[in-house]
């Protein structure tokens, strides 16, 4: 009776549901102890981080592990846990951290030449470039100054990941960072763009749609960390604690050069 009561709190005890990230860990007796799975609720792979604290159990899958999660799936089996000592007492509890793509990933299409995330036929300067000199210091992120209610395009094909409108606050320190409202898009090659500081109300795509290069997806706002109205845009790969940006080549003008874009430089899109 004891170990029943006591397998059911384990069960019970493992189901974590992320309030960011939809993933969704738990158990199911087995045998000789439990099989441990993930479902993945997102529209994209999902790392997650497990720790396993043991007793009388052994793990599959070692004490700590990373797990990629395809998208869209559902009961994952990470582990078997086994019981080491038939009789004696047994259970586990764990620590879990997850987030956005594959951890793992270190390979990209460099050769790719996105879209200037604005209309055909505008011209429109960039803020802050690569390692810009007011909050881009040695960082690989650009802002495009755009009055409030610009159209945003995507820059390049990929999944709508997530899609955050509700705020309206603004202010000039980083305190406000957390008001920030943003557009996040997944790429074929596995590395993502945010589109940061669009307008409240202002996004026009949904969690789950897939959008093509040079498509509608926001309105541009002045809403969060900002010192006026911009787009800010960067490319990166997804990490368990953080990221890792990555810089990107635009088309320009007739959409036949591709370059690094340039601090205070105005750029112009003439193409579908």
């Amino acid at each position: 009776m004891k170990k029943s009561i006591l397998c059911l709190f384990l069960i019970l005890n493992a189901a974590h549901a992320f309030a960011q990230i939809k993933v969704k860990t738990y158990s199911e007796s087995i045998e000789n102890g439990f099989a441990f799975f993930a479902d993945n609720n997102e529209p994209c792979e999902v790392s997650i981080k497990i720790t396993f604290d043991l007793k009388n159990l052994n793990s599959s899958a070692g004490t700590e592990n990373v797990f990629i999660l395809p998208a869209n799936s559902i009961k994952n089996k990470l582990a078997t846990l086994s019981i080491i000592k038939k009789g004696k007492k047994y259970g586990y509890s764990t620590q879990e951290k997850s987030n956005y793509g594959n951890h793992l990933d270190t390979d990209y299409d460099k050769d790719l030449s996105y879209y200037l995330p604005f209309e055909k036929n505008k011209a429109i300067k960039v803020n802050q470039g690569y390692n810009g000199t007011f909050s881009h210091q040695n960082k690989k992120q650009l802002d495009f100054e755009m009055p409030i209610g610009t159209k945003i395009v995507a820059a390049r094909k990929g999944t709508v990941i997530k899609v955050v409108d509700v705020n309206n606050k603004t202010c000039p320190k980083e305190a406000c960072k957390k008001y920030a409202n943003y557009i996040l898009i997944h790429h074929d090659d596995g590395t993502f763009a945010e589109y940061a500081h669009i307008k409240q109300k202002g996004a026009k795509v949904k969690v789950g749609e897939v959008v093509k290069a040079g498509q509608l997806i926001a309105l541009s706002g002045n809403v969060g960390w900002s010192t006026g109205p911009h787009l800010h845009f960067s490319v990166f790969f997804q990490r368990l604690n953080g990221r890792d940006h990555l810089e990107t080549k635009f088309k320009t003008g007739a959409g036949d050069d591709s370059k690094l874009l340039v601090e205070k430089e105005y750029y112009e899109r003439n193409y579908d």
